[in-house]
């Protein structure tokens, strides 16, 4: 199964474009009601911009928002670096 993935710039990231995107999954996160695999996370990449990385499971339930943020299709993450936004902290035992 397939992870996703949207790359914010530095510019983005400076104008608080992270918050937004966090809110709206934790609605998604709360309207599914929370399940265990679904999760978003983010990375901050050298050049000071995030990359938003968001579980399989998410697709199931919050599909429109994937489509809208036009998040694509990635292999799964390391787990160095990430940050746990919006999911059960649980969530990364899953991913070893």
């Amino acid at each position: 199964m397939d992870w996703f993935r949207l790359i914010l710039t530095s510019e983005e990231v400076a104008a608080g474009a992270v918050e937004p995107y966090r809110e709206a999954f934790s609605a998604a996160f709360t309207a599914a009601r929370g399940p265990r695999t679904m999760a978003l996370f983010a990375r901050e990449l050298d050049d000071g911009g995030v990359e938003l990385l968001i579980s399989p499971e998410s697709a199931e339930h919050a599909a429109p928002l994937l489509e809208e943020w036009g998040a694509l299709p990635c292999e799964r993450p390391a787990l160095l670096g990430l940050e746990l936004l919006v999911g059960h902290t649980e969530m990364t035992y899953y991913m070893i």
